[in-house]
């Protein structure tokens, strides 16, 4: 699902979601280990003698020559006991040799491989077929939903992408928001915010029934998360009044209600003077759907209040037959 993830406006921009940290961390628990029994004491060699219980008597005569020529201290010496304790020191150094022989081969066929400078083959991507839906606005662009059932609309400058989620984290004194279904305007317009974008659009789930409610929330959670800079207080956001707006859902109309504020940023990237963030909700049950538009102020190509009232004012259900499956082209890599 493309961007995804700031924690702040200061972080530089949106993070891939694919590239989340904390994956499969290898632990030294997860590692295989030598087995650590098997060191069995030695029976003694055939030409050593059996160790002799102290104060034991000399051997008879008739017995092993090396036996009787060998003093006290020296048969100490060759006791299975230390014969065994030299065996158990010289296996791990034997599989620490062992260990470091492999890497050294392994890294360098690993090298080898890396530096083959064979040309990769190119590969073909073909994208799913999405389904497509007619805009209700005359000269925009729709957005719709995967299986096209609601869509919005935005002015022809802004980009859709409809399978794209982005947002914001929570982070401490920000409470974070994620939109699916996106839209945006003006990406990589500015130096300080690489990845950033002047304004964007999108939809999100507040856990409320009451319409009024979850586009306020929305808002002013869009607001701090959005335009709020490292160690810096909270983005002031001042929504407006509550207005009431009708949504078509095939061929009825539900009242919604649509939600504007006024955003004060806190030391945020490009610092923009000021922003607009609207929101429509449409209460189901005990939940709300909320689409977004947000917009900065005072920055070349920046969206207006009517067209952010407008992107708003687009969002409908679309009926079946108004709905087309295409295919985009293939493209080789």
């Amino acid at each position: 699902m493309g961007w995804f993830g700031r924690k702040r406006r200061d972080d530089g921009g949106y993070q891939d979601n694919a590239a989340l940290s904390g994956f499969g961390g290898y632990q030294p628990s997860d590692a295989p280990k030598f087995p650590s029994a098997g060191y069995e004491k030695t029976a003694p060699r055939p030409s050593e003698p059996a160790p002799q219980p102290q104060g034991a008597p000399p051997p008879e005569e008739g017995g092993d020559p090396m036996r009787q020529t060998l003093t006290p201290a020296q048969r100490r010496r060759s006791t299975p006991r230390k014969t065994n304790l030299r065996l158990v020191k010289a296996v791990p150094i034997l599989i620490m040799i062992g260990i470091f022989g492999y890497n050294v081969f392994t890294t360098k066929s690993h090298h080898s491989a890396s530096t083959d400078d064979t040309p990769r083959a190119p590969y073909t991507y073909q994208p799913e077929p999405r389904v497509v839906v007619p805009p209700v606005v005359a000269g925009w662009q729709s957005v719709a939903g995967k299986d096209g059932s609601y869509a919005y609309d935005v002015p022809p400058s802004w980009e859709p992408a409809p399978t794209t989620l982005h947002g914001w984290d929570p982070a401490a004194g920000s409470p974070g928001i994620n939109l699916t279904t996106s839209a945006f305007l003006g990406q990589h317009s500015c130096k300080e915010d690489a990845v950033g974008q002047i304004g964007g659009a999108g939809f999100t789930t507040e856990k409320t029934g009451d319409a009024a409610e979850a586009a306020r929330k929305a808002v002013t959670d869009l607001g701090i998360s959005g335009y709020t800079g490292k160690s810096a207080p909270a983005a002031k956001v001042t929504p407006g009044a509550p207005e009431k707006a009708e949504v078509k859902i095939e061929n009825e109309s539900r009242e919604g209600t649509l939600v504007v504020a006024e955003v004060a940023p806190s030391n945020a990237p490009c610092q923009p003077q000021s922003v607009l963030v609207g929101a429509l909700a449409l209460g189901a049950g005990d939940k709300s759907a909320v689409l977004v538009a947000y917009s900065e102020q005072g920055r070349p190509g920046s969206a207006s209040r009517d067209d952010l009232v407008r992107i708003l004012h687009s969002y409908r259900g679309v009926p079946a037959a108004d709905r087309s499956t295409t295919t985009p082209p293939p493209t080789t890599r």
